[in-house]
């Protein structure tokens, strides 16, 4: 049984939410935090980022599964060290935010992240810089939901393969980790368990429809235009 506090019209359209985004990401690689997470926040604060992140966990259960051969375990193994190492930090920060002002927050980590996915800094697909791109990555997903952009752009002149098949790994462990982080500084209760579980019929059904979008989407153009979103949606949410 869901919350009571939670109606059938929130559910409806914060699944048709998770639907789209979901589809996306696993067509196009982008789309879950960066789309969701404003409406979510918006519709209700609750659903981020907690029961957004475990739902969308079954999503990069299906790449870390799919893409997991080709994983390069030292890589992989300095850039779990720093996710972890974020996610702390990023539960430690949350504890210090006022929950007034959490939209404001999830707003700055949106419009953060778009300016990352635009960056064209070229950098070396390196232990160091994957420790520190997935320490970033840690913080930004614990606080706001939003993990890829910083590991994104470490990885963005890797091999595909291995780039997919690192974030799906990566993705999958970061968000149960931190909805973990978020339990035990008590901001993820049975409650916030109750929505995660209203979000995964979106999630299953966007994963589902995913396949049919990879031939018929311009993944450049699908790409700017959620950016494009997500950026005017983090302005409406600053000046809420």
């Amino acid at each position: 049984m869901f919350d009571p506090g939670w109606s059938l019209y929130a559910l409806i359209v914060a699944n048709i939410v998770m639907a789209i985004a979901s589809a996306l990401q696993a067509s196009i690689g982008i789309g879950m935090a960066l789309l969701a997470l404003p409406f979510l926040a918006l519709l209700d604060p609750r659903l981020v980022p907690g029961p957004m992140l475990l739902a969308g966990a079954a999503l990069t259960l299906i790449s870390a599964i799919r893409e997991w051969q080709t994983v390069n375990v030292r890589h992989f193994t300095f850039s779990l060290l720093g996710l972890l190492l974020g996610t702390a930090l990023g539960a430690v920060a949350l504890t210090q935010v006022n929950t007034a002002y959490m939209n404001k927050v999830f707003a700055l980590a949106i419009l953060l992240a778009v300016l990352l996915s635009v960056t064209r800094l070229h950098i070396r697909v390196a232990p160091p810089a994957l420790f520190a791109g997935s320490c970033v990555s840690g913080v930004m997903g614990t606080m706001a939901g939003i993990h890829g952009p910083p590991l994104a752009i470490v990885l963005q002149h890797a091999d595909p393969g291995q780039a997919r098949a690192m974030m799906g790994a990566l993705f999958f462990i970061a968000y149960l980790t931190a909805v973990a982080a978020l339990y035990v500084v008590d901001l993820f209760g049975f409650v916030h368990l109750q929505l995660a579980a209203g979000l995964l019929p979106g999630v299953l059904v966007g994963a589902f429809a995913a396949r049919w979008l990879v031939g018929f989407v311009d993944r450049a153009r699908m790409r700017m235009a959620i950016l494009g979103v997500s950026f005017v949606s983090a302005v409406v949410m600053l000046l809420n």
